[in-house]
């Protein structure tokens, strides 16, 4: 096996994968919006999320925005809505590991009226062929909170396996919670 000969540069200008019924574009510093600051600070959308330990403003998410759009190693993408047009969420990839090949995913669908039509899982599918056939990554990791079932299932449904627990990782709600790995192997890559 020919170790580090992953695709390094990501080519994020005019990225958009394409879906049955979304696609993704990476955001940017326009999709700071009403909306998204309120799902950031929504706690029925951010009860999971890292990011429920701020307040959020328009300004410190154009910054994060920024930030993520300018890492090399991150893909930031707006989860898009074809029949609309509407920013729905967002999906991530990274921090990646190109030495390994591998990435990690994170997503949020912050539009509460998409929840439970299968946008999330449409979008990990979406990422995960793009991770596999054009950056050839070897390997995709995603964790959720014990709790977080829908995010679990997700991933589940787009081929994700669970790897394993972390017992009591993290604080929610007062107790210590249970998160879960999951991972997804590239069967058919060059490396």
């Amino acid at each position: 096996m020919d170790q580090g000969n992953f695709e390094h540069e990501l080519k994020k200008e005019n990225l958009r994968i394409e879906g049955e019924r979304i696609y993704l574009r990476p955001v940017g510093e326009l999709d700071a919006t009403v909306e998204y600051v309120g799902w950031l600070n929504d706690p029925e959308v951010n009860q999971f999320l890292e990011s429920r330990f701020t307040v959020h403003t328009k300004a410190n998410l154009q910054e994060y925005i920024r930030k993520q759009s300018a890492d090399p190693n991150t893909l930031f993408l707006a989860i898009v809505l074809k029949e609309t047009g509407e920013h729905i969420g967002n999906i991530k990839l990274g921090p990646m590991d190109w030495h390994h090949g591998i990435g990690d995913i994170g997503i949020m669908i912050g539009d509460k009226k998409s929840w439970g039509k299968g946008f999330a899982t449409e979008a990990i599918q979406l990422l995960e062929h793009y991770a596999f056939e054009v950056l050839h990554l070897h390997k995709l990791t995603a964790s959720a909170y014990e709790p977080n079932r829908g995010s679990t299932k997700a991933f589940l449904k787009a081929g994700f396996f669970e790897e394993g627990k972390r017992s009591e990782h993290a604080l929610f709600e007062g107790s210590y919670i249970n998160v879960v790995l999951m991972g997804k192997i590239n069967k058919n890559g060059k490396n």
